[in-house]
């Protein structure tokens, strides 16, 4: 009698155990997890069953992609208590950034890969787009940290990053110069180097002739400002040694434009001769000429030409023919009284 007593009083505290167990424990996966357990557990144990698990975890806020999938699913959720388990990339991965990159990872990664395939393409969304020569330098150029996967915020000014490519130029010494630190108002961010086909001299178009690669041929002892665009500053001495025709001796215009083109060679000249003056490109003449000698034979004075030095005609028949015009042995001029402008009747 005593050992049934005995029993029955283990039998009642045992219950009172297991019921108040329950009434103070919380389910294994957390107070709101209504999920049933058939769905990931079979009768023969409560380890994660892959053969029956069907939980869809596309219907969460973090649907399963690339890594995702083949991830253990304690990796993510350590205390099993699902509903703790966060939705951005933070919450389960270290920052190896620093902060420095923000907190928006997919900017850059995806679930597939860490790696980054379109940085170029990442970076035409900052402040800063890579062209030109700037999207073929290496990164760690400008992110001296990036070893340490820190990409401090930088500057996007010129100098932020070519202030010794400034200090140390000497053709042209931009220094001694006093050029502008603003870089880009002669040079094109979009430039694959620094010289002339990517230096802006719009204000004074390098074309033709003066499309020349050496600065100091027009700016000389490392002069570039004050610089006249007058033809005649830099062509004077060209100016002074053309002999066919003579420009100094016959007082022609030192405003070379009004003969000449920017074609290297100085030809052809611009010269208009048949409209201002005499047609000798067109009618009976057509440029069949050699020099202006040919005709200006007094090459100190070009307002100088007679039509007999160049027609040959007897003189003596000239003088009876023309005996009404004695001024044609004088200035030809006279002859156009007769004769049109061009011809050779």
């Amino acid at each position: 009698m005593r050992r049934l007593s005995l029993i029955t009083l283990i039998s009642v505290l045992v219950m009172v155990v297991l019921i108040l167990g329950f009434k103070t424990e919380e389910p294994t996966h957390g107070e709101n997890f209504k999920i049933s357990c058939t769905v990931c557990h079979s009768p023969g144990g409560w380890k994660l069953d892959k053969e029956i698990y069907s939980f869809d975890h596309n219907t969460t806020a973090l649907p399963l992609e690339g890594q995702h999938v083949e991830t253990d699913c304690k990796l993510c959720h350590p205390t099993l208590i699902f509903g703790e388990a966060g939705e951005d990339c933070m919450d389960c991965h270290t920052d190896m950034h620093n902060a420095s990159l923000g907190t928006d990872c997919e900017r850059c990664h995806s679930p597939f890969s860490w790696i980054v395939s379109n940085i170029s393409e990442i970076h035409y969304q900052s402040r800063f787009p890579l062209m030109g020569a700037h999207a073929l330098a290496d990164c760690y150029d400008c992110h001296k940290s990036a070893s340490l996967l820190d990409f401090e915020p930088l500057g996007i000014e010129c100098m932020d990053c070519h202030q010794q490519d400034y200090y140390s130029t000497s053709e042209p010494n931009h220094t001694t110069a006093g050029f502008s630190t603003e870089c880009s108002e002669c040079h094109r961010i979009g430039a694959f180097e620094w010289g002339s086909s990517g230096f802006n001299h719009v204000f004074f178009p390098l074309t033709q002739g003066h499309n020349l690669q050496d600065c100091n041929l027009c700016h000389v002892a490392g002069n570039y400002s004050n610089i006249s665009t007058d033809c005649f500053s830099c062509h004077e001495s060209d100016f002074n040694a053309t002999n066919n025709p003579n420009h100094s001796g016959s007082g022609f215009s030192t405003d070379c434009s009004q003969c000449h083109t920017t074609n290297p060679g100085w030809k052809p000249a611009t010269f208009d001769h048949d409209n201002k003056y005499f047609p000798i490109f067109s009618g009976k003449h057509n440029g069949e000429w050699n020099s202006c000698v040919d005709c200006h034979t007094n090459t100190s004075n070009y307002q100088v030409y007679t039509c007999i030095d160049c027609h040959d005609h007897n003189k003596s028949e000239m003088d009876k023919e023309h005996d009404e015009e004695p001024d044609y042995l004088y200035n030809s001029i006279a002859c156009f009284d007769c004769h049109p402008r061009g011809t050779a009747d």
